[in-house]
């Protein structure tokens, strides 16, 4: 089969919402399948998805561009390295993928960016090392164990890995990046679905043996676990021919499910109604509006988002959390050991916030991300994170304040901010001042008539250089 072993970049949408943030680290997945392509060599393709509103964006001749040098290894693990692969990286590039948008306000919390690359390697295990080099910017690092079968000597029928998508359409078009086996395929790195109409997409190829004449059956199905049981109305019965690749294309709507982890079941019976071969794939629905299954097993929204995290995305989510979270809360923060920990605390730090009591996008983080996206645009300070930022801060827990007197060039005063507040539930009217002690663009939270907030009687006197 011949394939095109070349990087590509395309658009997508994903369903999960990260704040945005031009000085965090830039937030992305990596994911990977498996095809068959030579008697000794196997397909890889790659698949890297960036969410836009974290990529470091800057003024161009036109819009605004961001640049991501990103460094890919794929080296054969020792211990487990097959004969044919050799010491040295299967493959060692950085790859220049840039992206340009007219206007970054635009930019929305479910939008990323995807690439693909595509390499043939011979079989075995490998690890994928990928790491982000932005300019100027926090490099981000993500590992990825990969397997790769050797689909040239499979006994009998083989499936390949499962490969998700956002969409998949016929092409004729051979200079299509997308293309495989006439299909332009756009992968889902994020594995996540959900709204109106949505449905898991999916490209896999059935391998039967060059002689085999039998048919087959492939049933397609969404599960609650990787081995378990197709759901009521979440099933697909394809009778197929045995031939030497077999294209399978499909979905299967997910727009009823509750939010979750799911797996989609790729299963080959033969003409006995015997399993021959199967495979399978994890991926995310939220559907907030779909009330759970009672069984007490239903995911919440915050468990299904937080379910797709890893461990570098849980703790900078940790990070925006102490911002607003009670001393008891940074407590249980510091005792968090493992990434389930960390996800199941998120998800409760969270839930107890939401006010509405409904089954929706909770109000009260997505109020916080909204925020959060507004104090990384102002509140910039060298050395800080801006939410770190003691107007940052500020903003986050208080919202936006009524009214902003600044003074930056009163004789005889240090630069200064009053920020005044019309009403702030249980306080009422308040107001906070910040200064700028050494004309540093750094402002320190001085005063306030807030209960809990730093105050001294003589906040004027501070003001005076």
């Amino acid at each position: 089969m011949t394939r095109s072993l070349r990087a590509l970049a395309l658009t997508a949408l994903a369903l999960s919402a990260v704040a945005p943030s031009a000085q965090e680290p830039i937030v992305f997945r990596p994911d990977a399948a498996t095809f068959q392509y030579s008697e000794d060599q196997s397909l890889v393709e790659l698949y890297l998805s960036f969410r836009a509103a974290t990529l470091p964006f800057e003024p161009a001749a036109s819009g605004f561009e961001a640049v991501v040098p990103t460094h890919i290894v794929v080296r054969p693990v020792a211990q487990a390295a097959p004969s044919g692969a050799e010491a040295a990286p299967a493959y060692d590039r950085t790859l220049p993928f840039a992206y340009a948008v007219d206007d970054t306000t635009a930019l929305t919390s479910t939008q990323v960016f995807v690439e693909q690359v595509r390499l043939a390697v011979a079989p075995g295990e490998y690890e994928v090392d990928v790491t982000l080099m932005p300019e100027g910017e926090q490099e981000v690092r993500a590992l990825l164990n990969l397997t790769v079968p050797n689909y040239a000597e499979a006994r009998g029928t083989a499936i390949s890995a499962v490969q998700l998508a956002t969409r998949i359409r016929p092409t004729t078009d051979p200079t299509d990046p997308l293309s495989k086996s006439g299909l332009s395929i756009r992968p889902n790195p994020d594995a996540f679905y959900g709204g109106d109409g949505a449905a898991v997409r999916y490209y896999a190829e059935v391998y039967g043996p060059p002689d085999a004449t039998e048919d087959y059956t492939l049933v397609s199905f969404v599960a609650e676990s990787a081995t378990g049981a197709a759901l009521p109305d979440h099933e697909d019965r394809l009778d197929r021919s045995v031939k030497p690749v077999d294209v399978i294309a499909g979905q299967i709507d997910v727009s009823t499910l509750p939010s979750g982890i799911y797996y989609l079941r790729l299963v080959a019976l033969n003409e006995a109604n015997e399993a021959v071969a199967e495979q399978s794939k994890r991926f995310f629905v939220i559907n907030p509006d779909v009330a759970p299954v009672a069984t007490g097993d239903a995911m919440s929204f915050e468990e299904t988002l937080y379910g797709a995290m890893g461990e570098e995305e849980l703790l900078q989510n940790l990070a925006h959390a102490r911002v607003i979270a009670t001393g008891r809360e940074e407590a249980q923060m510091a005792a968090l050991t493992t990434d389930e920990e960390r996800r199941a605390f998120l998800a409760a730090f969270w839930a107890t916030r939401d006010e509405d009591g409904v089954p929706s996008v909770n109000e009260a983080r997505q109020n916080f991300y909204n925020r959060l996206r507004v104090v990384t645009q102002r509140f910039s300070e060298f050395g800080q994170e801006p939410y770190q930022t003691d107007r940052g801060r500020i903003f986050l827990t208080y919202g936006p304040p009524t009214e902003i007197d600044r003074r930056p060039f009163e004789a005889g005063m240090l630069q200064h901010e009053i920020w005044r507040y019309d009403n702030i539930p249980g306080e009422g009217q308040a107001f906070f001042v910040f200064v700028d002690r050494y004309s540093s663009d750094r402002y320190e939270l001085i005063h306030s008539d807030v209960t809990g907030e730093v105050s001294i009687p003589n906040w004027e006197a501070q003001l005076i250089r």
